[in-house]
This record gives C-alpha cells, sequence and structure tokens, in this order.
C-alpha cells in the first residue's frame, strides 16, 4: 500500500505566512499529526490460501498435498530413436533419365522395447527427423514412408532432394511434425514391435540429361524420432522395475518462521494412484523429514510390500480411465514428532514393479499420456497449535512530503486491533529506495491476546495503543524511508499452551506521527 502525505504541505505553508504576519512572534513551534501507513494481517498471512481449508465451526486447518513418486508413460514405454538407417552402395556403373527410380526397399524391422510388446500407440507430439548423404556426382531425390502409421488418414511420408555431396557439401536435413501419429505395431510374425518403412530413391529430376551414376557412389540414411510424447499405448508392458530414491521439497512451513510447534490430531496418508492398466507390487522403503533434525515416520506401511489392481479402461478402447487407488493411513504413527521437527525437505524411497505375476492380460495392458503410477502424501493439521515466536511480515510503502522546517522529534502512534488469541509483538524496519534499512523502531511494550471464552475461541479484539518516541535522527530517517517493513511475531503463551484458530481472526493495526515543527518567520 502506498500513504502520501500532502496535506503537510498545505500546513506548513499556512504557519509559514502565519508566522511571518506577527512581528511579537519571529517564530512558531507546532505540532502536526498524520496517518502514515497500516496493514491487516489474517489466516492467509500465516498460510498459503491454497492450503487452507475452512471447517464447519469455521475453525482452520492446513490442507497440504503433495507428490512423493510419479511413474509415467514415458518412463514405461521407451520409444525408439534411431528408426531406420540404410547405407545403399550402386553394384553398378548406369546413366539413369531424369526422375527415374534407382532403388526402392521395403523393410519390416523389430525393435527391443526392454521387454515390453507393443501392439499399437499414438504420438502425442514429436518429430520424424530425416539426414541423408549423397554420394553420386548429382543430386537424387527420395520418398520414406511409415507404412504401417497413419496421420490425417494416409501414412507418414517424407520426400526431398538430396544436394550431391561432393558437388556441395551440403546433406539432406529435414523435420516432419508427427504429432497425433497412429502406429500399428503388429505387423511383424511377433505380431508387437514392428514397424515397417518404405525407401524409394529417384535419380535428379530436375537434370536435364541422363545423370552418371558411378559403381561405388552411395547414399546414406537415417531416420529417427525426436522429443516424442506419447498419447497412448497397448500392450504387454513387461514386468518394469522401479527403484527410485528422492528429496523433495516440503514448503508448509516455508513463509513462516517458528522456533518450535506443537500439534495435535494430525492426519497423515499416502495415497497410491495406479491409473495404469497393469497390476503392480510397491514397497515404500523409507519415508524421512529433515527439518530440525532428521526424523523417520515408523509405521507397518513402511517396508511391506503391497499389491494394487490395474485400471480399468471402460468401455474398452475409450480412453476412459477409473484408476485404481490404495490409502496408507499414517495416523497412528508418529507422525506429530514428523511434523513438529519443521521438516523442509522429505527423503523417501520406493521400489516396485509392474505385472508382477506376468502378462495375465494377454497384451492389454494400456498407458495414456498424463497418466501413471503415483504416489501422494496428504496431511491434514488442525490449526489447534502451540508454537513460539511465529513471524509475520508485511511491506507497505509510504511518503513523507519533506519540508524545509525544522523537526525537533516525533512520535508514532500504532493503533492495534488484535483478534488472536497470541500477544504479539512488532519491530518496524525503515528502508530507502535501495531496500536498504536505515532505522528500526521497537516498541517499549507488546500487545496483548484477545480475551477467549471457555472454548478457547476469541469474543471480541483487543484495543491496544502503543507510542514509540523518536529522536531528531531517527525522524529523518522516517522521513528518508519509502517503505517500513513490519514483522509480528506471535506466542501462544506458556509452553504447552494450545490455540485453535478461526477464519475470523485478524490482526490490524494502523500508524500515524506526530511531528514537532519550529518554524522561523
Amino acid at each position: 500500500m502506498r500513504f502520501s502525505v500532502k496535506i503537510l504541505s498545505l500546513v506548513f505553508a499556512t504557519l509559514v505566512l502565519l508566522a511571518s504576519s506577527c512581528r511579537k512572534d519571529p517564530s512558531w513551534d507546532v505540532s502536526v499529526k498524520t496517518p502514515l501507513f497500516n496493514s491487516n494481517l489474517g489466516i492467509e498471512d500465516l498460510v498459503t490460501d491454497s492450503l487452507i481449508q475452512i471447517n464447519p465451526d469455521s475453525s482452520v486447518s492446513v490442507i497440504f498435498n503433495q507428490e512423493l513418486f510419479a511413474l509415467t508413460a514415458d518412463s514405461i514405454i521407451g520409444v525408439p530413436d534411431s528408426l531406420y538407417y540404410m547405407h545403399f552402395i550402386i553394384p553398378i556403373g548406369l546413366q539413369a533419365p531424369p526422375g527415374a527410380l534407382v532403388m526402392e526397399k521395403t523393410e519390416s524391422k523389430h525393435y527391443d522395447m526392454d521387454g515390453a510388446k507393443i501392439t499399437e500407440m499414438k504420438i502425442k507430439s514429436g518429430n520424424l527427423v530425416v539426414r541423408a548423404f549423397n554420394y553420386v556426382g548429382d543430386d537424387a531425390f527420395i520418398e520414406y514412408s511409415l507404412d504401417n502409421s497413419l496421420l490425417y488418414g494416409s501414412p507418414v511420408m517424407v520426400s526431398g532432394l538430396i544436394p550431391s555431396f561432393p558437388v556441395t557439401g551440403e546433406h539432406l536435413y529435414q523435420e516432419f511434425d508427427i504429432s497425433g501419429m497412429y502406429l500399428d505395431l503388429r505387423g511383424s510374425y511377433l505380431h508387437c514391435n514392428a514397424l515397417t518403412s518404405t525407401l524409394k530413391v529417384y535419380a535428379n529430376p530436375y537434370a536435364t540429361s541422363p545423370v552418371v551414376i558411378n559403381y561405388g557412389d552411395s547414399i546414406d540414411i537415417l531416420v529417427e524420432f525426436q522429443d516424442i510424447v506419447l498419447d497412448y499405448a497397448r500392450g504387454y508392458f513387461g514386468q518394469y522395475e522401479f527403484d527410485e530414491a528422492d528429496i523433495t521439497e516440503f514448503d508448509i512451513f516455508e513463509d513462516l518462521s517458528i522456533d518450535a510447534i506443537d500439534l495435535d490430531n494430525v492426519d497423515m496418508t499416502v495415497e497410491i494412484i495406479n491409473s495404469i492398466g497393469t497390476d503392480a507390487s510397491f514397497q515404500l522403503k523409507h519415508l524421512e523429514g529433515i527439518g530440525q533434525s532428521t526424523v523417520a515416520l515408523n509405521s507397518p506401511w513402511v517396508g511391506k510390500t503391497i499389491n494394487i489392481a490395474r485400471a480399468i479402461e471402460n468401455p474398452p478402447g475409450s480412453g476412459i480411465i477409473s484408476p485404481s487407488t490404495l490409502t496408507m493411513d499414517f495416523s497412528g504413527s508418529n507422525v506429530e514428532e514428523f511434523i513438529e521437527n519443521l521438516p523442509s525437505t522429505l527423503s523417501y524411497g520406493m521400489k516396485g514393479q509392474l505385472n508382477p505375476l506376468g502378462n495375465i492380460s494377454t497384451g492389454n495392458d494400456f498407458v495414456f499420456f498424463g497418466q501413471g503410477f503415483k504416489a501422494m502424501a496428504r496431511m491434514e493439521i488442525p490449526l489447534n497449535i502451540a508454537f513460539s515466536n511465529l513471524m509475520l511480515i508485511d511491506t507497505v510503502e509510504f511518503d513523507l512530503t519533506h519540508s524545509e522546517s525544522y523537526i525537533h522529534e516525533s512520535i508514532l502512534y500504532l493503533d492495534v486491533s488484535n483478534g488472536f488469541p497470541l500477544s504479539v509483538s512488532f519491530r518496524i524496519d525503515l528502508l530507502n529506495e535501495a531496500n536498504s534499512i536505515i532505522d528500526s523502531l521497537i516498541p517499549d511494550s507488546d500487545v496483548q491476546s484477545a480475551p477467549v471464552d471457555g472454548s478457547g475461541r476469541v469474543t471480541e479484539p483487543l484495543i491496544s495503543h502503543i507510542e514509540i518516541y523518536l529522536n531528531e535522527i531517527q525522524t529523518m530517517h522516517l522521513y528518508d524511508a519509502k517503505k517500513a517493513v513490519i514483522t509480528a511475531v506471535f506466542n501462544t503463551g506458556s509452553a504447552g499452551q494450545k490455540v485453535k484458530f478461526y477464519a475470523d481472526y485478524r490482526l490490524i493495526f494502523s500508524v500515524s506521527g506526530l511531528f514537532d515543527y519550529h518554524i522561523d518567520s
């Protein structure tokens, strides 16, 4: 917020005119009171809005959801990068008419896909890249088609003129967008993992005379997939294994500066969501919170091998998926100790296997883009807590108009409406245009907590008035400042005393100043 105090200029101008018109009193001492800035803090300033849940009784809980682990379609199905390669050597010397077909070859290739037997897939996005080098003494023209593909109703075909490398030192490089391409991989005798390609090489169609092709001339062609993202795949995915350990950010306390916290009734679950059309087994090897120390979550779920059923596609071939889910409840574990450690990161290990019983779907596994196998951690923390030195910071902008009059001193008035059942101490840091602290103002007394009823709910805000006396230097710093950083430090009182938070709790304060001026006529 920005507050500009322009009325002072009018006040000072009036006082100067009065002073100059009065011969008996050559100077004046005046006091001018003016508002400076204000702030309004609520639950949303304690915790990010997206984490807040308002309960039916208006009490507040913090809901935290975080993905721990994810296995996606691209992780499970490895699309081969190298699709086709041919090194064609001219077996005899000849002269070919312009545009004549020199060579045609159709080839079906079976690809090793790490134990998976894929029957069909669709590409969401990606390119087909063709590189070709022509070592004939004239240009050549090629057509490459991926015969068991469909894009816009026809097989994908890429064509282009290959410059003569001995003559030009250049080669053909071409990218073709295959987003939305469908592939039927059942072309081999194994009925899986097969792609059929046809390559045609023509003599330079733009030549004005027969093209001379010498014995031993050659053409090299490489076709690759690039930046492939799967839309879906079907078949048998094999017994894919995963074993991952990682550290992930845990930012629930990121915006708070707390020395200690004491919680009750924390609920924590890890939900396993299987959106893949395969059965799976998995094991949560460990889950640790790293904060003031390292606290491992202790639960029968940790280290246990668990089976989960495959997702269901209904109707078959529709792409409408109902995932299989399993919830591991850690509420009976040491979860309160885990959270009270104020972790900033979580360390976890998870391993597992798809199709632990083999190909029981008879080749009807499936996976879709955006789907996979993942673990989601969820915590619900009722804000019925005890803590010490919870710090909230608010920054406000203001601009005091400078006066040529001499400033003796000033007083800052803090009018505070405390709607929290917490005591509050304040510090005001003054920042200049470079955002450097030029002074810090600290009241001599704290704001006491608001009164509560028998259930611990605030009955009405507590109104407090605090004065901060500033000397001449501090007053000048106030005039030089462009921002004020207000730090409010909350405490719940005696050790172990828990406070329940409600959605309507707010801390409202305004700051005004009384300035003493000496005005010479």
